[in-house]
Parts: C-alpha cells; sequence; structure tokens
C-alpha cells in the first residue's frame, strides 16, 4: 500500500502542476496568447503570429481596440529602394517574419525576429510596465544587413476597428496638428494629412477615442527625433499610426533612442492631452514658466501686458486707389485703434518687403526706404506702440510674377542671387531633387536646409537687419513649428534623413537670433508661425490660429479645431490671436466667434485688417462691445489668470448652436456649426481659479452653468472668479 502511494503521489503532483499550467495558459485564451497587463489596460501577442499583437483591451469598459483581420500588428518596416528613389518604400512586416520567437520575461514582452523572407533583416521589439504607470512601454530595434537603406519604421503598428461603438459619430481622432484638432468619425474621412514632428505635429502624441474608452499612443522622447504620424485606411481597419524616420544608411543598425507608449483613457480630448502633459511639463522646454521667464528677463514684459496685434498691410487701400504706399499713415492709424480700445497697439507691418509680401531673403532696403521705415519703428515705440514683421525663414523666393488686379509690382527674377548664396543650402529630396515648393503657382520657393550656411542667410541675417530698423519682434513665418522637409544631402555635415540633427538645427538657429537680439534691446522679441513644444525655450511668442475652424490648419472634413496646445503648454509660452481674426463695420458671427476664441483660449488680442481701409470707430457695435470687453478683463480681474494660468478640463456648455460660413481661401466656404457661448475655466499655481463666458452671437443667450440659469447679451463678456 505504501509503495502504491509512492508511485500514486508523485502522479498527482504531475497532474496538479499539469493542471495549473494548462490552467495558466487557458487565461491567455487561446492558449498560446501572451499577455502585458496595467491597471487599466491588457495587451495580447500572438507567438503563432510572430508576436502580433491581437488585442488591446480596456479593462472598465471591456472595449477591444485591435481589428485582428488587420495588418500589420506590429511594426512595418519601410526600405528605400537606391535603383528606384521614385517608387514606393519596400515594406516588410511582422507578417514577413521567419524564426521569430515571443517570451515574457518578467513584466516584458520580448519578441525576436532574425530575419525576413528573402531579406537579412532583423528586428527586436520589446513592452514593458512601469510600476505606478497606466501605460505600456515599447522599443524596437532593426539590425538592417540589406542594400536597401530604412525609411521609415512604424511601430507599433495597430489596426483598429473603424467603429469603436454603436455609432460612429462618437468616435475622434486627436490630432496634435499645429494647435490641434479633433477629427469625428476619423474612419469616414477621405483625407487626413500626415504630420511632421517636429513641424506641423506640435506634440508627440495621437489618440482615438469612442463613448466609452480611448486608446492613447505617444513618444516620450525629449531630443526631437524626426517622426510622423498619420492615419491609414485598410479594408477593415482604421489606423492611426507613428513612424519613426531613421538617418538613411543601408547595412546599418538603428534603434528607437525613447519610449513609445500606448495605453487607454477614459473622457474626451482633454483627458488623453492630460496623459500628455503629466510626462511633457517635466521635459527640458517646460524648465521654468511662463511667469518665471519673464522674471528672469527671458521674455519681454510687453508681450504679456494688454497690446492689440493689429495686422495692417503697407501696399493697401486707400480710397479707390490699391496698393498705395501707406507707411506715412501707420501712426495715425494706431492712434485711432487706441481711441477704441484704450491700449497699445504692435503693428504687424505686412507686405514691408523690397519686392513684396514673402520674398525673401532679399527684403532691403524696405518699402518706403530705411529712414522712413525707422522714424516709424522709433515713434510708435515712443507712444508705448510696438512694431512686428514676418519673415520667410528658410524659405528662398526664385521668382515672383506680380498680380496686376492687386500689386502694384514688377514681375521678380532671383535666381541668379539664389543661385549664388543659396542653392548649395537647398534641401534635398528622397529622389536627390532640389527641395522646391510650388504651392505658390506665381512664387516657386527653395527650401532651405537649417545646417548650411545658407540658413543664416536666409534667417539670422535680415532679423539682424529688422533690428537695426527698431523693429522689435521678428517672426520666423513659414518654419510651421519649427519644421522643414527632412533633407537627404551627403554634403550638408548632418546625416541623410532622421535624426535630432534637424530639430536642433532650427533650434539652435533661433537661439542665436534671439541672443544677438537681446544683447541689444533687452525687450526684443522671436515669434515663429504656430506652435513647437521642442522650441518654446528659444521664443518669445507664438503666431497661434485657436480662433480658425474649417480652414488651414483645421481644414478636411469633420475637422474640429480643439485648444490642444492651450491645454498642455498655455502657461509656458504666450501666443497672439493670429493674423485673420477680423472685425467688420457689419454683423459678422465669423468675427465674433474669432475674436471671443481668442480672448477664452488666453491669446493676446489680435486683428486682421490686411489691405483693406478701415475705421476702427466704424466697428460694428456688438464686435465692438466684445472686443472692448476683451481689453476690460486684460487689464483687470482677469489678466494673470489668461496669461499664466494652466487652462482646467471642462464639459461643453449646453448652449445653442448655429450655422455659418467658414472662409476657405482655396475654395468655396464651408458652412459649419458654430457655438454662440464660449467659455474656459484657469487655475493659477496658488490653487485660485477663473471662469471667463462669452456670448458670440448678435441675440441674447440663456444656458444652464453650474445648476444656474445664465443669460448674456450679444458680446457681452462674463468674469466668476473663485
Amino acid at each position: 500500500m505504501k509503495a502504491s502511494l509512492r508511485l500514486v503521489l508523485p502522479l498527482i503532483t504531475l497532474w496538479a502542476l499539469c493542471f495549473s499550467c494548462v490552467k495558466s495558459l487557458a487565461a491567455d485564451s487561446p492558449d498560446s496568447v501572451i499577455t502585458l497587463e496595467t491597471d487599466t489596460a491588457r495587451v495580447r501577442f500572438d507567438p503563432a503570429k510572430n508576436g502580433a499583437i491581437v488585442s488591446l483591451v480596456d479593462k472598465a469598459s471591456g472595449q477591444e481596440f485591435v481589428e485582428a483581420k488587420g495588418g500589420p500588428l506590429l511594426y512595418e518596416l519601410q526600405l528605400f529602394d537606391p535603383a528606384n528613389p521614385m517608387a514606393d518604400p519596400i515594406r516588410l512586416s511582422e507578417t514577413d517574419a521567419l524564426d521569430a520567437t515571443v517570451a515574457k520575461e518578467g513584466q516584458t514582452v520580448v519578441v525576436k525576429v532574425p530575419r525576413h523572407k528573402n531579406s537579412p533583416i532583423g528586428v527586436e521589439c520589446r513592452f514593458r510596465t512601469e510600476p505606478g504607470s497606466s501605460l505600456i512601454y515599447a522599443r524596437i530595434s532593426v539590425d538592417n544587413q540589406s542594400d536597401s537603406p530604412l525609411s521609415g519604421v512604424q511601430f507599433p503598428a495597430l489596426s483598429c476597428p473603424r467603429q469603436l461603438g454603436n455609432s460612429a459619430e462618437d468616435d475622434f481622432l486627436v490630432y496634435p496638428r499645429c494647435d490641434g484638432q479633433l477629427v469625428q468619425s476619423p474612419a469616414s474621412v477621405e483625407w487626413i494629412p500626415d504630420i511632421q514632428y517636429p513641424g506641423t505635429a506640435s506634440m508627440q502624441f495621437i489618440a482615438l477615442y469612442g463613448k466609452d474608452a480611448g486608446i492613447y499612443l505617444a513618444t516620450q522622447d525629449s531630443e526631437a527625433y524626426t517622426k510622423r504620424f498619420g492615419v491609414e485606411k485598410r479594408r477593415e481597419t482604421f489606423r492611426p499610426t507613428l513612424t519613426h524616420i531613421p538617418p538613411l544608411q543601408a547595412r546599418a543598425q538603428w534603434k528607437a533612442e525613447y519610449d513609445t507608449v500606448l495605453g487607454t483613457f477614459h473622457g474626451d480630448w482633454q483627458a488623453a492631452a492630460d496623459l500628455y502633459k503629466s510626462w511633457a511639463v517635466h521635459q527640458p522646454w517646460c524648465r521654468h514658466t511662463l511667469k518665471e521667464r519673464i522674471a528672469l528677463g527671458d521674455i519681454p514684459r510687453w508681450l504679456t501686458e494688454p497690446s492689440l496685434f493689429l495686422t495692417y498691410s503697407l501696399r493697401g487701400d486707400q480710397g479707390k486707389e490699391k496698393g498705395v504706399n501707406r507707411l506715412p499713415l501707420v501712426e495715425s492709424h494706431v492712434e485711432d485703434w487706441r481711441k477704441q480700445i484704450n491700449a497699445p497697439v504692435t503693428m504687424m507691418l505686412m507686405s514691408w518687403e523690397k519686392w513684396g509680401s514673402w520674398i525673401g531673403p532679399d527684403y532691403f532696403p524696405p518699402l518706403g526706404g530705411e529712414e522712413a521705415f525707422r522714424q516709424v519703428t522709433s515713434g510708435l515705440r515712443e507712444k508705448g506702440n510696438h512694431s512686428l514683421v514676418f519673415l520667410s525663414s528658410l524659405h528662398w523666393t526664385l521668382r515672383k510674377k506680380a498680380n496686376p488686379d492687386s500689386e502694384p509690382l514688377k514681375d521678380v527674377d532671383l535666381t541668379a542671387d539664389y543661385e549664388k548664396r543659396g542653392a548649395a543650402g537647398t534641401i534635398l529630396g528622397l529622389d536627390g531633387k532640389p527641395s522646391i515648393s510650388t504651392h505658390l503657382a506665381s512664387q516657386p520657393r527653395a527650401n532651405i536646409c537649417p545646417t548650411t550656411p545658407a540658413a543664416r542667410a536666409a534667417l539670422f541675417d535680415p532679423a539682424m537687419e529688422c533690428q537695426k530698423l527698431g523693429i522689435d519682434c521678428v517672426q520666423a513665418d513659414g518654419l510651421v513649428g519649427g519644421g522643414v522637409p527632412i533633407c537627404y544631402s551627403k554634403e550638408h555635415g548632418h546625416t541623410p534623413g532622421g535624426g535630432t540633427w534637424m530639430a536642433k538645427a532650427v533650434h539652435d538657429l533661433l537661439d542665436d537670433i534671439r541672443k544677438a537680439g537681446k544683447a541689444k534691446n533687452s525687450d526684443f522679441a522671436l515669434s515663429m508661425e504656430e506652435p513647437s513644444e521642442f522650441m518654446i525655450p528659444v521664443l518669445d511668442i507664438y503666431h497661434a490660429r485657436d480662433y480658425i475652424q474649417g480652414r488651414w490648419p483645421r481644414d478636411g472634413d469633420k475637422a474640429i479645431g480643439v485648444p490642444l496646445f492651450t491645454h498642455v503648454y498655455h502657461e509656458f509660452l504666450p501666443a497672439y490671436g493670429g493674423d485673420s481674426c477680423q472685425v467688420w463695420p457689419w454683423k459678422s458671427a465669423s468675427a465674433l466667434y474669432e475674436v471671443g476664441m481668442n480672448l477664452v483660449t488666453g491669446k493676446v488680442p489680435g486683428i486682421a485688417e490686411w489691405v483693406r481701409e478701415f475705421n476702427p470707430a466704424t466697428t460694428e457695435p456688438i464686435q465692438s462691445r466684445l472686443l472692448r470687453g476683451y481689453f476690460d478683463l486684460w487689464r483687470g480681474p482677469a489678466h494673470e489668470f489668461l496669461i499664466f494660468g494652466q487652462r482646467v478640463t471642462e464639459p461643453s456648455l449646453n448652449a445653442p448652436t448655429i450655422t455659418r460660413k467658414a472662409f476657405v481661401k482655396s475654395g468655396p466656404s464651408k458652412e459649419i456649426q458654430s457655438p454662440t457661448i464660449l467659455h474656459e475655466t484657469w487655475r493659477l499655481p496658488d490653487g485660485r481659479t477663473g471662469s471667463i463666458i462669452a456670448c458670440v452671437h448678435d441675440e441674447a443667450i440663456s444656458f444652464d452653468y453650474q445648476g444656474k440659469v445664465l443669460t448674456l447679451q450679444p458680446g457681452e463678456i462674463k468674469w466668476i472668479a473663485r
């Protein structure tokens, strides 16, 4: 009997161990799948599919974010074919992998692919969890022993369902394009442009959410390596994409030097922005808040005091004449505006250049001559006003064909100067050809690489000449988000393709301009078109477009502008309200919305006239009331909140909307839904909060706000401090 027990007990123990193993494998159903999870999300990797991510579930809601029929589901390598430079990239993914192994090492899942079909390319992917974090952290490395250089690495590659819940109208893509936008029902939209970081991608994350939960994908990269965000639609799937852009090198090893993170969240775009902000505010570009930067003398105080940024073309209308030199009218026009708003004016002097608008870098002498121009800028400053001009940044004009209906100019051919000073510094594309922008058909411009001497000739030197003319603020216009096309030249001293060289070259160029300018005048300021997180420390202010709906950079079907960059970074860098927010002598729903949006999002007031002749005293009464109220708040109790405050997440108001037209430069106007009430809440470091509410309608509006019914008259602004 004892002998029998000695034989049976080990069998029972073995059976129990086997049952335990089977139970453990069954928990990962199917039994070959490997699971990695946080408190909020569960990710499953399938060894039978070479480590493909076959499931990503939000644990609280049960929402599945992976459509397993799609592919690739782990990574996609994009390879450049040197023999056919104009061809689409060669693509390899885990579906092409050979001899892949998938293993779990503690809280890390490791996928190793030694080679691919017909390609001597190896890949290793690592996914891990971190204590106290709801995110999953991922890295990828590639050993490319082929003659085809890597041109892009999409990782992690996720295929999502085309619809998350019962209705696609509840689905939204959070997209950090410039100031920020949402795209409603994104899988149904034909065109959503790719955005490059740094550049039109002002931050490094993308998110997709529905009624119950959302998926968040970001890189935690403090060095600004080149990357691209976008979307792809393939059969039954919708794919938010993150593509890492490596240096273009054959037979080379490449690895991501930063973490890519993914996870799930609950709420709207603000919840995704808060996830990103929890990392972003600890990065080098947030070393000092705006309040600290002003105290340190890093940013001039005048930029954060009440001032109207007025867009005014020096070549413009006067009476029945067009294209008149209006330089002699500047100071008197400023005084007309000061009577209306009781505040200084920062004159944004457009079409000031020698040859006309955005023709650079041959800018000088300016319109009217240096002496007359300098008298105007000094006259503005003597009365507490300021001046600002745009430079075409790293664009070098080749030719300009004048429009006789609007420009009293001659055709200009600047190619000889370009060939002498700019051609050697021109960005080269993947095909080895110079990068020439032709979206302005009458004005082809070469894109200049920021690492070259031509970049200093195009931007640094003109900025210093502008300072000699008494200009207080120079804007690097056209340098959207601090980005330029990727350069593949082998002669410019940088590695061809991606890396950190591009961002650092632009950063250092802007830094040099600021340092040189401030050494001569502590009130000198540098601005840039559209925001960039990486460029925050080398800017004094940026050109914002939170007020725009329906057109660039919020163009595209179902695009909805939201103050995404403002939500994350408002307390670190000021912004002014753009160059196309307008007021009129007649009623305008667009004007009310645009002025109101600049107000509630904490932007320095901006109004655009451009070439039109306008008497500020004729401003339509409701628009005038809104604008005056804007300045009253800036001079009064809301000032420190709107300048130094942090945007607080708030639900949308249950207030009526209206249909209005949005002007689109390249096509017919769009009809869009627009709110009648705008509101935001701001919090100061000491915990005080304040809410700003504005009626941007030509009729009184009643609505519920925090359990109380409020009624605002047309153009009325209400400030509620707590």
